[in-house]
């Protein structure tokens, strides 16, 4: 029996837990004028955080709807686990780099109280862009360069339970490898986002580009590819999720799963932005051989959830996503971490028909058909 099976149930548990400090968008940064150009020389050299302090580092992908309903497009830095969130660690500059923007993010709503913390774009060389999210505190010394940060401030959004504003400044800030930024992690804090946009890198293979949203965009790539290979193969030794270690390559997880012309990927349910009304067809990030359905919050019958299964390679029963395509059939799948059932059925290359059930097997195949409950997403 596989690992992922016996442990699913904490699974959820932690992803749900990661969307308590997570939240999109982009801060509109420029690029600083004088930038070398990318090479082996600008590699990064210097972990965020010291690897001592890593409780693990999760992979490209993570699933945690409704607010991360798509796999994400950052890691997630974690710090040993404490009763409130995870231990405070320094956070040092990963090298020779230039702080094109700053971000104070506030986080209201949930029952809590507001919460803020700090996001950074930075840039090695011209065209490769970074970015940090949830930073806890800034080092006095780059608090004093940045100056207030409640001058620009976006209209607040809604997304995962919580309610966000951000307020950004662009600045032009030179850090060495090593300086100081700030801390990571501490009370009521998740984990340390860390992305990636590679500007010169071929755009990412979504079937619409254009619904694609979020800071890497159809750019984003994996930020421990761009560290030189000591600290960048030590931190690879760190990728996991609640303890399973992800084997199989690429070992930084995946962004884009959409496979055209078939039910894998990235469906909407509306036009909104944000990722909590839309779904996703994937696979989980820590094992790319288990299917998921992540569910936001337009699926009638189910709260927002994210459900398991093992994906076959014929027939019409748990059928893998990539290999559902418009034939007509109604395709059924069970779950190892729900007694729910589902019916999808790929209308069109860009429509799909979906209903839930919140119990029951599939039984036999000629007695499939939908209901009035059946709800249709696009791409």
């Amino acid at each position: 029996m596989k690992t992922w099976l016996i442990t699913s149930a904490t699974m959820l548990a932690f992803v749900a837990a990661i969307i308590v400090g997570c939240s999109s968008g982009s801060d509109g940064s420029s690029t600083p004028s004088g930038l070398p150009s990318c090479s082996s020389a600008t590699l990064l050299t210097v972990a965020p955080l010291a690897n001592a302090d890593i409780h693990e580092l999760a992979p490209l992908g993570n699933l945690a709807p409704s607010g991360h309903t798509f796999p994400s497009d950052h890691m997630y830095f974690y710090t040993a686990f404490t009763g409130g969130g995870t231990a405070s660690a320094p956070i040092a500059s990963p090298g020779a780099i230039r702080v094109s923007s700053v971000l104070l993010q506030k986080r209201t709503g949930g029952g809590a109280a507001e919460f803020d913390d700090y996001g950074l774009s930075f840039f090695s060389c011209s065209t490769l862009e970074f970015y940090f999210g949830h930073i806890t505190t800034l080092s006095a010394g780059l608090a004093a360069q940045v100056g207030s940060l409640d001058q620009s401030c976006d209209t607040p959004y809604q997304t995962g339970g919580s309610t966000f504003q951000q307020c950004s400044k662009n600045v032009d800030i030179a850090l060495s490898a090593g300086d100081a930024i700030g801390t990571a992690g501490g009370p009521g804090q998740g984990a340390l986002d860390l992305g990636a946009i590679d500007h010169a890198s071929t755009a990412l293979a979504f079937v619409d580009p254009g619904r694609i949203t979020g800071q890497g965009g159809v750019h984003a790539a994996c930020p421990i590819d761009y560290f030189v290979p000591g600290v960048r193969d030590a931190l690879l030794q760190l990728v996991a999720v609640n303890g399973v270690h992800r084997t199989v390559a690429p070992i930084c997880g995946t962004i884009m799963q959409d496979v055209a012309n078939t039910a894998q990927g990235r469906w909407f349910f509306d036009a909104t932005v944000q990722e909590d009304h839309h779904l996703a067809l994937v696979h989980t990030s820590w094992d790319p051989t288990i299917g998921a359905f992540s569910i936001g919050t337009s699926l009638p019958g189910t709260p927002s959830t994210l459900l398991f299964f093992t994906p076959a390679v014929s027939g019409r029963l748990n059928l893998d996503f990539n290999r559902v395509t418009a034939d007509g059939n109604i395709y059924c799948y069970q779950f190892t971490n729900s007694s729910s059932r589902i019916y999808i059925r790929l209308e069109t290359v860009t429509r799909l028909r979906i209903e839930f059930a919140a119990s029951g097997a599939c039984g036999d195949p000629a007695g499939w058909s939908f209901s009035a409950a059946a709800v249709t997403f696009d791409r």
